[in-house]
């Protein structure tokens, strides 16, 4: 079986299990990110300090992880169905634009990021972190 090219324009449903409404639930839309993305996420929320002076010391590693979540649903969520707002209205979905390397980016309005609960944009981050990995059959051929 061949490896199976990432399609970031491809869009997976997904419905939390712990959605407070089964009867009519969030729907979230999610997409795949593309290495040059995954790369500028992960850049920007991992550092690595070695020591210059005693290389033989520990490097120190800082992991960003809830800018980590907040980033990949940032540029992973393509958006969603019946999420309700204040007075119990549906959010509408809205992005802005940004730029890697010269390469524009459509990602999820920064207003609205900041409207999604703390256990919800870190669900989904594994939601959409999941989508660019190996499937067992590509990990088994890499031996």
């Amino acid at each position: 079986m061949a490896f199976t090219a990432i399609r970031r324009d491809e869009i997976r449903e997904y419905v939390s299990p712990r959605d407070p409404d089964p009867e009519k639930p969030t729907v979230w839309l999610l997409g795949a990110l593309d290495h040059r993305t995954r790369t500028y996420i992960d850049d920007m929320t991992t550092e690595f300090e070695v020591s210059s002076s005693s290389p033989k010391d520990k490097a120190k590693v800082s992991l960003r992880i809830n800018e980590r979540n907040f980033q990949l649903v940032r540029w992973g969520l393509r958006g969603w169905r019946n999420l309700l707002g204040e007075g119990g209205q549906e959010l509408a979905f809205d992005t802005d634009t940004v730029s890697i390397d010269g390469k524009s980016y459509k990602v999820v309005a920064q207003r609205l990021m900041e409207l999604l609960p703390y256990q919800v944009i870190a669900e989904l981050a594994g939601q959409v972190d999941g989508q660019n990995r190996l499937s067992e059959a590509e990990k088994r051929n890499l031996g």
